[in-house]
């Protein structure tokens, strides 16, 4: 089954490769993969600590957990890498992250030479994500490497009968820090003891956000005195059909904040773009669409009520704990199996999963008229906080 994986990932950079004419996101990822061992900085440093996110979300959460390692041990090198361009292109070195790379395509000869050029002294890997062959250059070369915040289900591959090799490659990890007791019961039951329950990061982040909000005045022009419904991670479907419910409701006031901006060209009739918004023509639109990344988790700071995108597709759900953690009830798709906040949310009555258009239109006006006690929210996220600092204490040994 390996020899399939080694297959398969070639053929993933050939369809690339192939697709990058036609695809902003496959261009950007083909550019960076062709200079990324040419980038890489000679690093003389012994102490390493290697922080792979597939994504931006995936670092957002990590966020915490390393500004606790760098305050408590300020000698060690943080080197960040991305699988993919949303997480690489917006990500700017700071004071906490000392190197920014593309990760190299997972093959043999890559994970090798990525692992003898850096030299890391521990890897931390953010959720999911498993590289077989960069696991395997770790432990042969007795590395240390951890799980944060790893979320399991049982139908996941690597705990099938076709996944057995992976799943031997994935014992070879040396903790498995997880969200859930569920999380723990998986890996137990497929041999893997070497597990603690600390928590998700993503809620220390968030608060984080929270306690720095900063005004935005072109948001508060634009909101005034009206109930304001901010759209997160929004797709081309949801966005047009929270258009079409926004131009039925001229009472209302709504920011969309799409996933990806590609599609912004096909909603801009009829609404107003951020980047050409000022303070006189705010006033003027009840649709605000956000044309930039970067930006929607200072926008939940003014929302009465929040949506956010991915129910509606085959990626999955968003993250709803952004608007949670500002006190906001979300509603969001059907299509949440996996994503335990969002059933959790809906047990607790903070979160709401429509099945369509008229559905959401209705669950709009009956939140806005009987809003949802912000102290039920409040209680929800001050339960969840502390996982980074449980990460610490575990790992602190290690350094």
């Amino acid at each position: 089954m390996i020899k399939l994986y080694q297959l398969g990932i070639h053929m993933y950079g050939w369809c690339a490769k192939v697709l990058s004419p036609f695809n902003k996101k496959a261009k950007h990822w083909c550019e960076g993969q062709s200079m990324v061992f040419d980038k890489l900085p000679n690093i003389t440093d012994n102490n390493i600590i290697w922080l792979h996110c597939a994504s931006l979300g995936e670092f957002e959460q990590s966020k915490p957990l390393i500004k606790i390692v760098k305050k408590n041990f300020p000698n060690y090198v943080t080197f960040l890498t991305f699988f993919s361009p949303s997480g690489y292109l917006n990500t700017k070195e700071n004071d906490f992250i000392d190197y920014i790379s593309y990760l190299p395509l997972d093959t043999p000869s890559n994970a090798k030479r990525f692992i003898e050029t850096i030299k890391p002294s521990m890897a931390l890997f953010v959720k999911n994500e498993f590289w077989p062959n960069y696991l395997i250059q770790l432990q042969k070369n007795k590395i240390p490497s951890f799980i944060i915040s790893g979320l399991f289900r049982k139908r996941q591959f690597f705990f099938q009968n076709y996944g057995s090799w992976q799943l031997s490659i994935l014992k070879g990890i040396s903790h498995f820090f997880v969200q859930d007791a569920n999380s723990k019961k998986h890996l137990l039951a497929n041999g893997i003891n070497q597990v603690s329950v600390t928590g998700d990061t993503r809620f220390d982040r968030l608060i984080e956000n929270v306690q720095s909000f900063k005004k935005l005045p072109l948001i508060e022009a634009f909101k005034r005195d009206y109930p304001l419904i901010v759209c997160g991670s929004t797709y081309l479907n949801d966005s047009q059909m929270l258009i079409r419910i926004g131009h039925k409701n001229p009472q209302l006031r709504l920011i969309i904040a799409p996933h990806e901006t590609d599609y912004i060209h096909e909603l801009k009739e009829d609404v107003l773009l951020y980047s050409q918004a000022n303070n006189n023509n705010v006033k003027t639109h009840s649709i605000l669409l956000i044309d930039n990344i970067g930006m929607l988790s200072k926008l939940y700071g003014y929302a009465d009520l929040a949506y956010v995108g991915g129910g509606f597709g085959k990626k999955g759900l968003h993250n709803i704990l952004e608007p949670l953690a500002f006190n906001i009830p979300v509603i969001y798709g059907p299509n949440i199996q996996g994503f335990n906040e969002a059933v959790e949310a809906i047990r607790l009555g903070i979160g709401f999963s429509i099945q369509s258009e008229a559905e959401l239109e209705q669950k709009i006006v009956q939140l806005l008229q009987q809003p949802i006690e912000k102290s039920i929210i409040y209680q929800y996220c001050k339960s969840k906080l502390g996982a980074s600092k449980l990460i610490f204490e575990e790992l602190k040994d290690r350094f």
